[in-house]
């Protein structure tokens, strides 16, 4: 029964893992442009690194939000 209550806690984090990786995503292209010299290079950085960051503070919010679990 433990283990099921820290999967069900684990699948809470599966939102935030997504926006992270998006993040991640948006930030890969936007090195591909700023090597290629492309514009809109600067704003996809941006946005990735600020997506990246939301993704990380929303999951530590969440951290400590959550109850323990009754023994």
């Amino acid at each position: 029964k433990t283990k099921h209550i820290q999967m069900k806690r684990l699948y809470f984090f599966i939102f935030f893992l997504a926006i992270f990786l998006t993040g991640y995503l948006i930030q890969v292209v936007g090195a591909l442009f700023k090597i290629r010299h492309w514009p809109v290079a600067d704003e996809l950085l941006t946005f990735g690194m600020l997506t990246i960051c939301a993704g990380i503070v929303f999951a530590i919010a969440k951290l400590f939000m959550l109850k323990k679990p009754a023994e």
